[in-house]
């Protein structure tokens, strides 16, 4: 089954995934549009429950107001 990582951010090697993965080494990590728009069950469960995933609904939230 593939998983789908949200990306956190940073360049190059020290890019990592919401869940701490590093970048390089997950087969399928995207950015915030398109991890939102992945259906549920492809989603990883750590990113979907991180920091960062909090951080960007709230800023969609603000940006919808």
């Amino acid at each position: 089954m593939r998983v789908t990582h949200l990306n956190k951010g940073g360049y190059g090697m020290a890019s990592k995934t919401a869940c701490g993965r590093n970048i390089l080494r997950t087969p399928i990590s995207v950015n915030w549009i398109e991890f939102k728009t992945e259906p549920t069950e492809y989603r990883c469960v750590k990113c979907a429950t991180s920091k960062q995933f909090e951080l960007n609904t709230r800023v969609d939230f603000k940006k919808s107001i």
